[in-house]
């Protein structure tokens, strides 16, 4: 069995349970078929101008923390990855077979550099969709030559979607010869199809970390809209973020508070709970990578709404899903209305058995294995 050291940026921690959960997700399922331990290697934000912390989670998960008011992220590319070189070397990075980093920046900004020194395979799991957007910034700006030089080094790469796998080969401009699609991880024991709701009225359920890439406003307005129509239904929307407030103001401003309710941050027993009793889960973001919460309602045989997004084609169909035709008020309307005179199309059983069967934790076992023993 290879010993293996899982390493990320992204993480649950003391400030954010839910920070990088899906990883922890990831982490928990590949340390059940190897010898694994991940270390959390974070750079945050601090009102000093140094501060280091050390917590252990469990057995097999630590987190290392610098803090700092340094803005510049120069300085903080360097912290990090002196910090990363003092855990690789507390934590004897000889005995590991494989050092596995879940997202490449910032950790492995200067690992050109380093790499001749700990000479040890490294791979990737990568999920970001900054790459997509360019880092929101201009294509040709040199602050990104160091991050597009990480996927230039023959490093083997797991991405959650081919989607993602072109957004890094487009942003590097370079073709990635050694990787693997592995989709995440969801939890078959809370996840899984129960019944078909009996709701008087159609209840729509979404939940998000509310910030504005995840673009909520056009789905209120299509609410808006069936509101004007007197059709009748709830929408309920868990969460939290920096949007939450106008949400709600858009609510209030709309006299739409009987008709959508905020249920506040949910943990996954919670979310399974909601999307039992829900008729239709709902997306607003208009692009993902992957998107955990599409999945995990799919799991549960719950339809979906949603923009067209090409990573959620790679594993749902119109059979599951509704590709919104633009992501504006309208044409939320239009989609909303055609789920409510047809939701009796969609067989949640079956879209539960389909999808399962894909996500399915055996099946992801097994490609990861393969993947790392060919390394």
């Amino acid at each position: 069995m290879k010993k293996i050291l899982h390493i990320t940026n992204w993480y649950p921690n003391p400030w954010n349970d839910l920070e990088g959960i899906f990883i922890k997700k990831q982490f928990d399922l590949f340390k059940e078929v190897t010898d694994s331990q991940i270390v959390n290697v974070q750079v945050r934000e601090g009102k000093k101008f140094f501060e280091f912390k050390h917590f252990k989670y469990s057995k097999n998960e630590e987190g290392y923390f610098i803090f700092t008011n340094i803005k510049s992220s120069k300085i903080k590319e360097i912290l990090t990855t002196l910090l990363l070189l003092c855990v690789l070397f507390k934590k004897k990075y000889k005995q590991f077979d494989l050092l596995h980093f879940h997202i490449a920046y910032p950790l492995l900004i200067h690992y050109y550099l380093w790499k001749k020194l700990i000479k040890i395979p490294v791979i990737i799991s990568e999920h970001w969709s900054a790459y997509h957007f360019n880092f929101y910034m201009p294509k040709k700006t040199k602050k990104l030559n160091g991050i597009k030089r990480i996927f230039k080094q023959n490093i083997p790469i797991i991405t959650v979607s081919k989607a993602l796998l072109k957004d890094i080969e487009e942003f590097s401009g370079e073709k990635q010869n050694k990787y693997l699609i592995l989709p995440n991880v969801i939890n078959e024991n809370i996840f899984y199809f129960k019944k078909n709701p009996q709701n008087e009225i159609p209840v729509f359920f979404t939940v998000n970390n509310w910030r504005k890439i995840k673009n909520p406003i056009p789905m209120l307005e299509g609410f808006k809209k069936l509101k004007e129509k007197n059709i009748s239904y709830l929408l309920i929307i868990g969460g939290y973020g920096e949007m939450i407030d106008n949400m709600k103001k858009f609510v209030i401003k709309n006299k739409l508070e009987e008709d959508i309710q905020f249920v506040g941050k949910l943990n996954e027993q919670e979310i399974a709970n909601y999307l039992s009793e829900s008729d239709c889960y709902l997306h607003s973001a208009v692009y993902e990578t992957f998107s955990i919460v599409i999945a995990q309602a799919l799991m549960m045989g719950v339809p979906v709404i949603c923009p067209n997004i090409p990573a959620i084609k790679e594993y749902a169909d119109e059979n599951m899903v509704i590709f919104l035709k633009d992501n504006n008020g309208e044409s939320w309307k239009e989609s909303l209305e055609y789920f409510i005179e047809n939701k009796t199309k969609f067989n949640r059983k079956q879209i539960s058995e389909k999808i399962k069967d894909r996500f399915s934790f055996s099946k992801i076992k097994e490609k990861y294995i393969r993947f790392i023993y060919e390394k």
